[in-house]
């Protein structure tokens, strides 16, 4: 049972924003995702690319969201606003931002400024457990080279680059005018600016990786995405975790996960693991009211409903039934 609270990113806004006139939208895509809709087999893994032209005052952003897949966009031209959870960024012609699986990451402030913004997103099929990132085939003529960008993107964590000599951006801003879906070439042009996009980044990207990286071999990530992975899924956060299997999981020793765990995100790995499966207990409380409270407290993984209520009550303040009443009133 995925949590109704942590899905993928839909683009509502975006989608609202286009068939108001604010914005013109070129884009392919599959899954949620608005645009030109690929057949099946088409560049599988590339879950979207396009870009917008937003001209004028915009009404409408893109709040701190989730993607399944690498994210990258670059501004042609005007500016934006970029922020992740950490930084917060203002994106002028020719910036690039990365995002990684599941980061949260939001466009807008809270409005999108007017800017012609490309993007594309592309799955690495990422296992949530063991993020085992893999790209598709098409990405690169080798399995030697998608073993070097893996290797690359996944030791880097930056999320902004200042593009040098606007390189990927005048690449773009050919590519992009070739989008149409009448052209009978047009998906070897999808998959020519990807790899396109992908090689640039990388080259600039890997310009740091070996230079004093504190992640030199990814572990971090990996740690972040095996959370990021429980966040995703109920079913997955109530597994029965200990430190050990956890560890194993993200493929570290158990006192590494643990010091990550506190430099990540302030907490040990069972107190991470807690809030996670506190935060779909919530989600249950309000989103399935025929559940009872004990039924909610297994399904989250706990093992009596007398400490999943405790837990409750000292991560949101009361009690897991006050919570559901206060806000069914509200």
């Amino acid at each position: 049972m995925d949590s109704p609270s942590k899905q993928p990113d839909n683009c509502a806004p975006l989608s609202s924003a286009v068939e108001l006139g604010e914005v013109t939208l070129v884009a392919h895509s599959r899954g949620q995702y608005p645009g030109t809709k690929f057949l099946p087999g088409i560049l599988p893994g590339l879950r979207t690319i396009g870009y917008w032209d937003a001209v004028g005052p915009q009404t409408w952003g893109l709040p701190m969201h989730r993607n399944e897949g690498i994210e990258i966009c670059c501004v042609l031209s005007g500016e934006t606003s970029f922020a992740t959870d950490n930084n917060k960024w203002t994106l002028q012609a020719g910036d690039i931002t990365i995002t990684r699986p599941w980061q949260r990451h939001q466009l807008g402030d809270p409005c999108i400024r007017p800017c012609k913004l490309f993007w594309m997103i592309l799955d690495v099929e990422d296992s949530h457990e063991r993020a085992g990132w893999q790209f598709p085939d098409w990405i690169c003529p080798d399995q030697r080279s998608r073993r070097e960008l893996l290797r690359i993107f996944r030791k880097n964590q930056c999320c902004y680059l200042a593009d040098k000599d606007n390189e990927l951006k005048k690449a773009l801003q050919q590519s992009c005018e070739k989008l149409s879906a009448d052209d009978p070439l047009v998906h070897a042009v999808l998959a020519n600016i990807v790899n396109t996009t992908l090689l640039t980044v990388a080259a600039r990207l890997a310009e740091g990786v070996e230079d004093g990286q504190q992640d030199p071999q990814g572990f971090d990530q990996t740690i972040r995405q095996f959370f990021h992975g429980l966040e995703m899924s109920i079913d997955k956060s109530a597994e029965p975790w200990n430190v050990e299997k956890m560890a194993h999981a993200c493929r570290v020793g158990k006192s590494y996960l643990t010091s990550a765990c506190r430099r990540i995100f302030n907490a040990t790995p069972a107190e991470q693991l807690g809030r996670i499966r506190l935060n779909h207990a919530r989600d249950l409380l309000l989103a399935h009211l025929e559940l009872s409270i004990t039924d909610i407290a297994f399904t989250c993984g706990f093992n009596s409903s007398q400490y999943f209520a405790s837990c409750f009550r000292k991560q949101f303040g009361s009690t897991p039934q006050q919570y559901r009443s206060k806000s069914s009133r509200d």
